[in-house]
């Protein structure tokens, strides 16, 4: 195909029937002004030259103040009762982005209060799920942060499966193992109870009305 190596100027006439460059990811080193339709979002993107916004909602009018919030949680495990920020003024959420440095994976859900100790609204309609390949969602049930309210991140607490025996079934104690100690090694440390060993990053992309 054709390849331009300088600016196309069209002189004012209309450019019929384009369509935008289809992929399923991020293009690569991207320059402001640039567009790409993500075929599995059914979205189109506009690079704003520091985040990717989807395009049309967002960018028309005045350029709108973007801000981020980042959110790092070490070692996240069922314990953890989650993350508090408050809002200042009122603001639209356009995507989130997890990522899980290993290869479990972590639940959460991010709610708006109006007070931290009352339940608020969530943001999706279900659960958002961090993995090693990184999360990016913008389907939104509630995208709308009212000022003065708090942005709440949660761990979704992930339940024990407890198998009953049957009647009449024989109940089978197992015997916890040794580990096994490599000579020359030192007894290697015990687990801590429910914990996710990795490093939970989530960004939050929020514009102001």
């Amino acid at each position: 195909m054709p390849s331009f190596k300088t600016n196309l100027d069209l002189q004012q006439n209309q450019l019929l029937n384009a369509v935008l460059q289809n992929q399923p990811d991020l293009p690569q080193n991207p320059v402001e002004g640039q567009l790409y339709y993500n075929d599995g979002k059914h979205t189109a993107y506009l690079y704003n030259g520091s985040w990717w916004m989807p395009w049309g909602e967002y960018s028309a009018g005045p350029s709108p103040t973007v801000k981020q919030y980042l959110l790092n949680i070490l070692n996240p495990s069922i314990k953890l009762s989650g993350v508090f920020v408050r809002l200042f003024e009122n603001q639209d959420v356009v995507r989130i982005d997890s990522h899980f440095s290993t290869s479990d994976t972590v639940d959460f859900i991010v709610e708006c209060r109006q007070s931290v100790n009352d339940p608020g609204f969530s943001l999706t309609d279900r659960p958002i799920q961090a993995v090693y390949d990184g999360t990016e969602t913008n389907a939104f049930a509630n995208s709308y942060l009212p000022a003065n309210y708090w942005l709440y991140l949660g761990i979704i607490q992930r339940d024990e499966i407890i198998i009953v025996p049957a009647d009449g079934d024989p109940v089978v104690t197992p015997k916890e193992e040794e580990p096994a100690v490599p000579p020359g090694e030192t007894e290697p440390p015990a687990a801590v109870d429910a914990e996710i060993l990795g490093l939970l990053s989530i960004t939050i992309t929020c514009v102001t009305r």
